[in-house]
């Protein structure tokens, strides 16, 4: 099933319905041999950003079990994410045009006891899923998680804008992943308007993460003691380009205050779910 609440359902239970079939996605090629390494811990990044933002949706009704899930998650995607780093990094030069990006990859070795251990964990959260306690009784429970994630968003757009160096790039595109998330499972809400605003996030987060694999790659490069000075201009002038397209992107994204987005995913609220089931989407 999708990776947002269908029409006719309760709330609550597609949270918990989306969270199982996520982990169980990530845990189902973990236990695949024909899928590789680099696949399994790709996806297992992306699980847990995608949990994290489910959380934050419903953060304020999980009270305390917020913190002890969100961390369990931010460890496991933080656990093999270095194992990836040199793939990345070949592709990165390879996207330049550079003849021998080759030479900048270095093979993915993670030891049987590391993956063994993030399977381990991805089986206790699944299994947490069904001790997580909250309610959803209209769309008021949810918007105080919408409001604070998109205006963490804000918050990081403003940064960038008045200060747009790699770092500040990169923590809106750490921000803005949540609020995507989060408007992919809130899409049918309003599958036209909603839609939307998912595609130009779309376009956003793959812009500024091309754009931190090159600020990484730039890094690197300005580090060593013999410079390969074309492929560095290469790498900065397309983070450039980048930069100027992803700020195209946010002041189209960004225009919309906090308040005023809230009230519009309320309105389509009325408008779909609670009209279809009524005004408790409990447990």
């Amino acid at each position: 099933m999708p990776f947002y609440i269908e029409e006719g359902e309760p709330a609550a239970p597609a949270l918990r319905r989306i969270a199982r079939e996520e982990i169980g996605i990530v845990l189902s090629a973990f236990d695949d041999d024909a899928v590789s390494v680099e696949e399994r811990v790709h996806g297992l990044r992306k699980l847990c950003k995608k949990m994290r933002a489910l959380l934050r949706l419903i953060r304020l009704l999980m009270g305390d079990a917020f913190d002890a899930e969100d961390q369990e998650y931010r460890a496991a995607g933080k656990q093999l994410g270095e194992y990836r780093d040199g793939q990345v990094l070949a592709r990165t030069i390879e996207s330049l045009g550079w003849p021998d990006a080759g030479a900048y990859a270095s093979p993915i070795e993670i030891p049987q006891a590391a993956l063994a251990g993030s399977r381990k964990i991805l089986l206790a959260r699944r299994q947490a899923v069904d001790d997580w306690r909250f309610d959803i009784r209209g769309f008021e429970d949810l918007a105080p998680g919408l409001a604070r994630t998109y205006q963490n968003c804000l918050n990081a757009w403003d940064a960038t804008r008045h200060n747009p160096h790699d770092a500040n790039y990169h923590l809106l595109r750490k921000r803005t992943k949540y609020h995507w998330y989060q408007v992919c499972i809130l899409e049918h809400l309003n599958e036209q308007e909603v839609r939307k605003r998912h595609l130009v996030l779309d376009d956003l987060q793959t812009t500024l993460g091309n754009a931190h694999d090159l600020a990484v790659l730039q890094a690197l490069l300005e580090s060593q003691d013999d410079i390969e000075i074309e492929l560095l201009q290469k790498a900065i002038t397309r983070k450039r380009e980048l930069y100027s397209h992803a700020t195209r992107l946010g002041a189209e994204l960004f225009a919309t205050p906090a308040d005023e987005l809230v009230s519009d995913f309320a309105r389509w609220w009325d408008m779909t779910i609670d009209s279809r089931t009524g005004h408790t989407n409990g447990q």
